[in-house]
């Protein structure tokens, strides 16, 4: 995650072996600071988004292999 002072956060994977494939298990926090607190449910609906066409994009991706 970029580093920016208005928001406080970060990712975490967790990689698990499932006999021959792997499962990607992705946890995101984004907390925002200062006034950005008011923007909060619009981030959050933002970043659901944005981490839903991330996820079909790598999907798609791997599955092409």
């Amino acid at each position: 995650m970029p580093q920016v002072r208005s928001i406080a956060g970060g990712h975490r994977f967790t990689f698990t072996d499932l006999s021959g494939e792997t499962r990607v298990d992705h946890e995101l926090e984004m907390t925002p600071k200062g006034v950005f607190k008011l923007m909060g449910p619009m981030l959050t609906l933002t970043g659901r988004r944005n981490l839903r066409a991330t996820a079909a994009a790598l999907q798609r991706h791997l599955e092409r292999r």
